[in-house]
């Protein structure tokens, strides 16, 4: 199939992940921007990470959408509302963009996004670095504090950096509370965070106050006077363009990861889902024509939380949350993807497929294809589905696929059902309590054993490759539409 006969009767099409994020989003946008007119991102901030290659050539972006780099094409990138609006990222973005030559004359952000303000990454990194129980491994960008600031009414919005008094006002007020919570912790501590870069090293500190308030307005009228003439209603924009112009909305972190749909509480703050990333640019799910979800061949996670396939299991999720890709290639640059050591198995897949965080550097959790999860994704976000980092997966000797789960915890009460042990599950219940004792069943396939990054038609791949994609598509009922057999944005097949 081309992509004319893809995108056939599509006005508005939506990227996004149907596992922990991830996936090959930021790729996908930047290949699909050549048909858009507009490309907007809708959720997350600074906490997601979107890579791309071009010519070889390596960019990052955390909130900028991955359609950027056709800024000069004409076409239109958004920021949208639904987004956390860290001022600081954008415009070092911003920066990048410019010593590479590239545009961002059409950047338009908008003015109701959330404003992520130097409390809410104190607060986030505090929190994780003092907390005794759960660690959710959140990767300090101040997201979570300013979602339980939006919901308790108390935030302050991107268009509040363009009136002084406004600001003022709304960020003493936001202030307050923190203020007195913070007396409490130890001072050094609080100086230590607050000497980060993310929290320019140091000069919203004030020895007296903690938060030196006159420093905090400063630097964002400074941030002002930078991006006024990009902020607009994109909401607005959007809809207006709704059905006339071409729109691709750009999805951030994945669904497992939802504040509504994910393994809760090990997620992010906000709703990554088809119906998040809608609501983030103003429209209707509805109004979206085609969502593409992206899997890998494998499956990684960052950070704490259930992962039944994981290989390695807990001593995985130890050192990935302990340890640097440095570290990493140190001590097992020779790990191998056929090792009979289920831990060295998934550090050879992650050397393999670089499964390193694009915003933090962390180790990927690495695990194997888990079906029981895709068939929970498919019923949120859609059955058509991008298959990535195929290639990552050439030199297998065998490839396992879970295909179910059998419970082997406790007796547990899940709503007017029962689980026992031994029960066998078909669909992922993203319940922690239940994830954490679920025990995958695999099927085994034999590996293709070839490269395969230089086939541009699906009739040319490995028979044994085939066969397992067929195999995917007949247990879930999701339509496997794009497969990506590389890294570059032309290594795509189409089916």
């Amino acid at each position: 199939m081309s992509l004319e006969n893809l995108l056939n009767n599509v006005d508005t099409l939506a990227i996004v992940c149907n596992q922990w994020g991830d996936t090959g989003k930021g790729k996908f946008v930047d290949y699909f921007s050549d048909w858009a007119d507009i490309i907007a991102r809708g959720t997350g901030g600074a906490n997601a990470g979107h890579t791309i290659f071009i010519d070889g050539k390596k960019y990052v972006f955390h909130i900028i959408p991955s359609g950027i780099t056709h800024d000069r094409d004409g076409k239109i990138n958004i920021i949208g509302s639904g987004v956390a609006f860290d001022p600081r990222v954008v415009i070092e973005e911003l920066n990048t963009l410019d010593r590479e030559g590239l545009s961002y004359n059409n950047l338009k952000i908008a003015f109701n996004s959330k404003l992520v303000l130097p409390q809410h990454i104190v607060m986030d990194r505090l929190k994780e670095d003092l907390s005794k129980e759960v660690k959710i491994g959140t990767t300090g960008r101040g997201i979570g504090p300013l979602y339980t600031d939006h919901v308790a009414r108390i935030g302050l919005k991107l268009n509040d950096i363009l009136n002084k008094d406004i600001f003022v006002k709304k960020l003493k007020r936001n202030l307050r509370d923190k203020i007195k919570l913070l007396r409490y912790i130890d001072k050094e501590k609080i100086k230590e965070v607050m000497s980060h870069e993310h929290l320019n090293k140091g000069i919203f500190y004030s020895e007296k106050d903690i938060f030196d308030v006159d420093a905090i307005v400063e630097k964002y009228m400074e941030y002002g006077k930078i991006l006024k003439d990009m902020i607009i209603d994109t909401d607005g924009f959007i809809r207006d363009n709704i059905h006339s112009k071409n729109i691709l909305l750009e999805g951030a972190q994945g669904l497992l990861l939802s504040i509504d749909y994910g393994t809760y509480p090990y997620v992010t703050s906000s709703d990554s889902s088809i119906r998040g990333l809608s609501k983030g640019v103003g429209i209707s799910e509805k109004d979206v024509d085609l969502v593409l979800g992206i899997i890998k061949f494998y499956i990684t996670r960052v950070g704490k939380g259930p992962f039944p396939t994981e290989l390695g299991g807990k001593k995985s999720e130890d050192w990935c949350n302990s340890h640097t890709k440095k570290d990493e290639k140190k001590l097992y640059s020779n790990a191998n993807v056929n090792s009979n050591d289920d831990f060295i198995k998934g550090i050879g897949i992650r050397l393999s497929g670089d499964e390193y965080g694009a915003t933090t550097g962390r180790p990927r959790r690495t695990g194997l294809l888990d079906l029981p999860l895709i068939r929970y994704a498919k019923n949120i976000n859609g059955n058509n589905i991008i298959l990535t980092k195929v290639d990552v997966l050439d030199k297998c000797d065998k490839i396992k696929i879970c295909n179910a789960y059998e419970y082997v915890g406790d007796k547990y009460n899940l709503g007017d059902k029962i689980l026992e042990k031994g029960d066998i599950l078909d669909v992922s219940i993203p319940d922690v309590n239940v994830m954490k004792n679920c025990r995958p069943i695999y099927k085994e396939f034999p590996g293709w054993k070839s490269e395969i990054n230089g086939i541009k038609k699906y009739n040319d791949l490995p028979l044994n490759l085939k066969n397992i994609i067929d195999y995917i598509e007949g247990q879930t009922g999701v339509n496997i539409r794009v497969i990506s057999v590389g890294k570059d944005r032309e290594q795509i097949i189409i089916r």
